[in-house]
Formats: C-alpha cells, sequence, structure tokens
C-alpha cells in the first residue's frame, strides 16, 4: 500500500474502483459524441433539404448559398460549419440520398427513417467521402454500414 500526500492510502481495491469510473467517463464521452454528431447531421440534412426545395422553387442560384453562408456566419461566429462549399455539400448529401428517401428508390428493404438514422450514425468528414466515391446509394449504404 501507498499513502499519497494527503493521507490516503492508495490500495488495490481503489485503483480497480478508479479505472471503472475512468471507464464510465470515457463511454459517457463517446455516448455524448455520437449523440452531438447525430444533431449536428440532422441539421446539415434539414438545411441540404431546404436548400433544394428554396431553389427549386424560389430559383436561386448559388449565390444563394454565398449570401447564406455570410448570414450564418455573422450570426453564429464561434460556429464552424457554414462554409459556402459545406452547405454546396449539405446540399449534394440530401440530393445523393433524395430518391431513396422520398421513396422512389428501395435499398435492401430499408426504410427512408432507417437509412437517415444509419447516414447521421457516422462522422461527416465519412459522409463526405462516401457521397464523393460512391456511384450509388446502394454502394454507399455499404460503406455507411461498415464504417459503423
Amino acid at each position: 500500500m501507498k499513502r499519497n500526500e494527503i493521507g490516503f492510502v492508495v490500495t488495490n481495491e481503489y485503483k480497480e474502483w478508479l479505472t471503472a469510473i475512468k471507464e464510465k467517463i470515457r463511454s459517457s464521452q463517446i455516448k455524448a459524441s455520437v449523440k452531438v454528431n447525430r444533431e449536428l447531421l440532422g441539421l446539415y440534412w434539414h438545411i441540404g433539404a431546404d436548400i433544394v426545395e428554396r431553389q427549386k422553387n424560389a430559383r436561386w442560384g448559388d449565390c444563394l448559398l454565398k449570401q447564406m453562408s455570410a448570414d450564418l456566419k455573422k450570426a453564429f461566429p464561434d460556429m464552424t460549419g457554414f462554409s459556402e462549399t459545406n452547405l454546396k455539400t449539405m446540399r449534394l448529401w440530401y440530393r445523393f440520398y433524395a430518391d431513396v428517401i422520398n421513396g422512389q428508390q428501395v435499398v435492401d428493404e430499408m426504410t427512408s427513417e432507417e437509412i437517415i438514422k444509419l447516414i447521421t450514425s457516422i462522422p461527416w468528414g465519412h459522409n463526405q467521402r462516401i457521397i464523393f466515391k460512391c456511384g450509388n446509394v446502394r454502394e454507399a449504404i455499404f460503406y455507411v454500414q461498415h464504417t459503423l
């Protein structure tokens, strides 16, 4: 047994208990990170859908994204992710899966909710790589599932 500076005897029982606490902390950190990621990607999904809808109905061109980026950066100066390039990627991400989500295409009998849950379970950077490199949704879903 070892006595530390504040008069506490560090036993094996204490070390085991502390190890268990550290594991719980790490597990909670991972769970929190996954929840934050899912929420952020849900936001990106809705922004992508809104951009597609607005550009279709209002006939707004890509200048919309430049203005939108500037306005969002001004409104949320401490946040990242609202560059014009990232907004274009949000739009592309939504469009990539849109036919499946809107029921015009079926992928392995998955519902649109299951697909959205799946693609919002992996980090944004992984989603970007997948949509840039995959030729279709079926292939993308394969890589999303393997990423998980």
